[in-house]
Formats: structure tokens, C-alpha cells, sequence
């Protein structure tokens, strides 16, 4: 069996190649192109080599293009293997190096792969997590504006209705601001149009997936915080129990033990925040319904005693446990 550990980079690669005993059979660095990958390949019969690389932000083209090679190809989690293997050298050849002898040693940290239609719908939903940021961006930005030039809206909300009178405003009273707040007001409509868009994208793959209908019957839940649940967790049965998928969540607290004391401290930091971030959202929808009424009557309870902040992580925690059991045993909210 050979070994190959690859450091991933943008424009590069460098590649180590070694037999089973450790012994290197090569080395090489090569601009990514496929015909560079399938050279360095060639001498190696995919049903007798294994491959490892580093999870980067460059990994997806690389992975789907050694896969279609027929190689056994897996994905390093990059701080775990950090952790595993800290050298005071740090070089593309060595992070190769030591790759490959983790992967030979079978003591590599793997990350989880998502399906191709699990990548393709996490970009959907993180696209439009980056348009509905802008868009806050923007609205912030002409409130800025109207509170500097004294306008008071006579509508709650940016729409079709407020930006008219805004620039009707702003015409008649405060012509210099014009040009700014007319490029920000096309902005914002911008946004509302792309994210309109892309929500019907999203609304056809909500009608079709049996796992968003089924988080849809938890009160407050849509198809957006459904997808997101979805994209993010992708396969539910890699998590072996709730405990893991809230670990992997960020809905543990910190644990620091030292002999007989053992301490809890805040919630981790290294967790799915997208994840994390939609649970709290949802719980917040959740303790406010009356259908809801035992998570209603646990944040009570326990904001009394914690705080909100607390309480609604704690909430959010129990939301991610019921989610577990929900996808786990294919049963609606009500049954459970």
C-alpha cells in the first residue's frame, strides 16, 4: 500500500509519497491543474494508494477532482491534526510529511465530507447569509442618514412605501445628501432582490426535502432555519448521540479539570457557528409560542436564575437534542 499526504494551497500543491514501511517514494510541488495531479498520480494504482489532505478553503475542486481518479482519498481535520502533530519546523514539505505518516500510522483526524448536493445547498445558504448581512449593512447606514438629517419615518420598516418618502424627503429639504442616499436606497433593493431569488431556490428544495417538513412542524421553524439545520448537520447518523451534535454545535460548556476540582466555564469556541447561531435564533421564536409551552416554562424558569443569556443556550441546547431524536427516528415535534 502506498501513502501520499498532499498540502493544499491555492495555486499549488506539494505532494509526499511514502510505502509502508515509511520509506519516500517521492516528492513534488506542481501548480493544481488536473494534468499535473494525474501526472504526479500516475504511478500509483488507485487500489493500492491512500490519500490524505488538509481541510482549506481550497479543498473542494481538488477532492472532487482525485475522487473521479478512483483514489481513497480522505480529509484531515486541521486542528486536530495540529494538535496530534505540533512541529517546530513548519514547511509545505513537512505538513506533507507528516500528513502522509499519520495517515500510514492510522492516527489521522478525519473530517467529516459532505455529499456534493450537501455543499451545493451550504453555499446556497451561506450566500445568502453574506447578502442578508449587506443588506443590514446598508439599512443601518440610511438610518444613520435619517437620524442625521433629522427625517422620521412614518413607517416601522425600510419599504417600498419609506424609501419613496425618503427620497421625497430628502428632495425637497436636504438635496446634498441626495446622491447618498439615493445609491444606498438602490442598494437595499438590490439586496431585496437577490435575496427574493435566491428564496425561491430555496423554497423548491425545502418542498422536496422530507428532513426540512418534518423541522418544519417545530413551532417557529421555516424553511430557512430548516435548510440551514440541514445544510450544516448534513448526514445525522455520523453523530452518535444528541450529546456529540451539540458538542459539535458549541452548546457545551468548557470543562477544566485538576485533580478532584472540575470547573465549567462558558460555552466552546470551536463549534458549527452557523449552527449554533440559527439554534439560538429558533429558540427565541420558540419560548415566545404558546405551542411550545414546556420550552416556554424552562427559559422562564431558568432566566430567573441564569439570566436570558443563559437560559435561551440552554434552550437552544434541549432544541438541539430534540432535533437529534426527530431526525434520527423520523417522528414530527408533536410525537415526541
Amino acid at each position: 500500500m502506498n501513502y501520499i499526504g498532499m498540502d493544499i494551497h491555492k495555486q499549488f500543491t506539494v505532494a509526499v509519497a511514502k510505502d509502508k514501511d515509511g520509506n519516500e517514494l517521492d516528492n513534488e510541488k506542481f501548480d493544481n491543474s488536473k494534468e499535473n495531479f494525474r501526472n504526479f498520480l500516475k504511478d500509483y494504482p488507485p487500489e493500492e494508494t491512500k490519500i490524505v489532505m488538509e481541510s482549506t478553503s481550497v479543498w473542494e475542486p481538488i477532492y472532487d477532482m482525485i475522487e473521479d481518479m478512483k483514489f481513497d482519498i480522505k480529509l484531515a481535520n486541521p486542528v486536530k491534526t495540529r494538535a496530534i502533530a505540533e512541529s517546530r519546523i513548519k514547511t509545505d514539505k513537512v505538513d506533507a510529511d507528516i500528513l502522509c505518516d499519520l495517515l500510514r500510522l492510522n492516527a489521522l483526524a478525519e473530517s467529516y465530507i459532505p455529499s456534493k448536493e450537501e455543499r451545493i445547498l451550504r453555499d446556497i445558504m451561506r450566500a445568502r447569509k453574506t447578502l442578508v448581512q449587506g443588506k443590514v449593512k446598508v439599512k443601518n447606514k440610511i438610518h444613520a442618514i435619517l437620524i442625521k438629517t433629522g427625517i422620521k419615518l412614518p413607517y416601522k420598516t425600510l419599504c417600498k412605501s419609506s424609501m419613496a418618502f425618503i427620497v421625497e424627503e430628502i428632495e425637497t429639504k436636504h438635496f446634498n445628501m441626495k446622491t447618498i442616499i439615493t445609491s444606498y436606497l438602490n442598494l437595499l433593493e438590490q439586496y431585496n432582490f437577490e435575496i427574493e431569488k435566491i428564496d425561491e431556490k430555496l423554497s423548491d428544495i425545502a418542498m422536496k426535502d422530507s428532513r426540512v417538513q418534518l423541522l418544519k412542524t417545530i413551532p417557529g421553524i421555516g424553511n430557512i432555519i430548516a435548510l440551514t439545520v440541514i445544510a450544516e448537520i448534513g448526514d445525522i447518523n455520523r453523530f452518535k448521540s444528541s450529546k456529540k451534535l451539540c458538542s459539535f454545535a458549541g452548546l457545551v460548556p468548557g470543562i477544566r479539570q485538576s485533580g478532584d476540582t472540575l470547573r465549567f466555564g462558558r460555552l466552546i469556541k470551536q463549534s458549527n457557528q452557523s449552527l449554533k447561531t440559527c439554534l439560538i435564533e429558533a429558540s427565541w421564536v420558540l419560548v415566545r409560542t404558546k405551542e411550545a409551552s414546556r420550552f416556554k416554562w424552562f427559559f422562564g424558569n431558568l432566566s430567573k436564575k441564569k439570566g436570558k443569556q443563559k437560559a435561551i443556550c440552554a434552550v437552544a441546547r434541549k432544541l438541539c437534542c430534540v432535533i437529534y431524536a426527530m431526525l434520527t427516528k423520523n417522528q414530527e415535534f408533536m410525537l415526541l
